[in-house]
């Protein structure tokens, strides 16, 4: 039998006998003013005798059984009412214990998205007051305005469909800070059904969490493994370089010589400086994609045409795999749908990718071909990279996206690529696999095409 159970008896027993004893009262009170009134002594005699005469009295005798009774039950229902009572202000205290607590913001809303409590967290983390936020809109408080119309068109067919985007799952988002300044925030909803006024309604908790610190420390190892791509490519960037600056010495020393001799002609002079110019403009070229390609990203996503982050990566590293004897062949369809993300962070997945394939055709003889190919459906943009290297080991190809996990001789590989190309693909919501085919390895890079 519960504590709880054992009260309430005792209640109601301390109440019962409480009423049988105050029944006892009243009727010994009744009997002495019926005798009273009668003018006869209380003696036990004069009591039946006043029964006798009197049957109705009979009812009066009932009292201490009524009022025991009676008492009894009131003291069953005063119990039960205090133990639920208790019941709920000790919920509501660990309730308002768990929500304070914890570390990261929790915000619950109703089917409307109106706020119904906020946590300390929360308040630090948006800077707002609690009593300020009960009872405004939460995509007035916390959402970037060009993300409202969504927002407020999810909470419109919650109630409907009982789905959306952030219901059962971790989004990342931008948030809005009371300030003004948005910052980065992982974000979850969860769905409950609230017992009220006899009806069940909706209530919907937001968990979220800061992941400002996360992301800044993802954007410094995506600028280490650029910078660590740039010094594999050094010696590809030199021999593009060279190409020009050859051209240019070449023609600067034939005009001298020329004129040198006085057998020069204004139309020579123009043919071997509008070479020079050309070929300055190229190496200016190699250069500026090498200082973009080095620079941290900070602009938003935009529309990207994959052709064009192949042919950027090529141009930087295609030098170096034709003097690694290596033969590339790109199947790429006339039209073709954009993808949404920062075609830097796309040209070092791909440059990333040429250089594994580099790397294990190195020792290898035979063809050595390596195969791009761009293809879409009505939902995605694939993007595949075969090679002839001999394909990755079995037991390694399960881990080949482990951060700092690297089949490469130690000092030719930082185990970062991989990994960071994951994290930049699934960024923009696509995925990337490796497998082995025949002769070698293939990656495919799936993302959705936006219209």
């Amino acid at each position: 039998m519960s504590v709880f159970h054992e009260k309430q008896m005792n209640y109601a027993y301390k109440y019962g006998v409480a009423g049988a004893l105050f029944g006892c009262l009243f009727l010994g009170a009744a009997w002495f003013l019926g005798l009273y009134f009668v003018s006869l002594m209380p003696t036990f005699s004069n009591i039946i005798q006043m029964h006798i005469d009197n049957p109705v009295i009979v009812i009066v005798d009932t009292a201490p059984i009524v009022l025991g009774v009676s008492f009894y039950y009131l003291g069953s229902a005063y119990q039960s009412l205090y133990v639920k009572n208790k019941e709920a202000l000790d919920n509501s205290a660990r309730f308002d214990a768990l929500m304070n607590s914890a570390f990261d913001p929790i915000i619950i809303m109703d089917h409307q998205g109106t706020v119904l409590d906020f946590n300390r967290a929360a308040e630090t983390t948006f800077g707002y007051e609690r009593q300020d936020v009960i009872g405004e809109q939460l995509s007035g408080l916390i959402i970037p305005f060009r993300y409202r119309g969504a927002n407020d068109h999810g909470f419109k067919v919650l109630p409907e469909t009982g789905e959306g985007p952030l219901i059962g799952q971790k989004v990342a988002i931008e948030a809005l800070h009371h300030d003004g300044h948005e910052f980065s925030v992982e974000i979850s909803i969860e769905r409950h059904s609230i017992s009220a006024d006899g009806s069940d309604k909706s209530a919907f908790v937001a968990f979220v969490h800061d992941i400002t610190a996360r992301k800044e420390t993802a954007a410094q190892i995506i600028q280490a493994s650029k910078l660590a791509t740039l010094g594999e490519m050094a010696t590809s960037v030199a021999h593009e370089l060279n190409q020009p600056l050859s051209v240019i010495r070449m023609a600067a020393e034939n005009s001298r010589r020329k004129m040198s001799k006085g057998s020069v002609s204004a139309e020579y002079l123009t043919d071997k400086l509008q070479r020079i110019e050309e070929q300055t403009a190229r190496a200016a070229v190699i250069i500026d994609h090498m200082r973009m390609f080095g620079r941290e990203a900070k602009e938003g996503p935009e529309l990207i045409d994959p052709r064009n982050v192949i042919d950027n990566a090529l141009d930087l590293i295609g030098e170096q795999l034709r003097l690694a004897g290596i033969e590339v062949v790109t199947e790429f369809p006339k039209d073709c749908p954009s993808i949404l993300g920062h075609i830097i962070q796309m040209e070092q997945v791909i440059l990333n990718l040429l250089t594994n394939a580099k790397d294990a055709m190195s020792e290898r003889g035979g063809a050595l071909t390596i195969t791009l190919r761009i293809f879409s459906d009505q939902r995605n943009v694939y993007i595949t990279s075969e090679d002839t290297g001999g394909g990755i080991a079995e037991n390694a190809l399960p881990r080949v996206f482990e951060p700092f996990y690297t089949t490469k001789e130690t000092g030719k590989g930082t185990g970062l690529g991989l990994s960071v190309g994951y994290g930049i693909i699934r960024d923009m919501k696509g995925t990337i696999t490796a497998e082995n085919i025949n002769d070698g390895a293939r990656f495919t890079i799936i993302l959705p095409r936006v219209s």
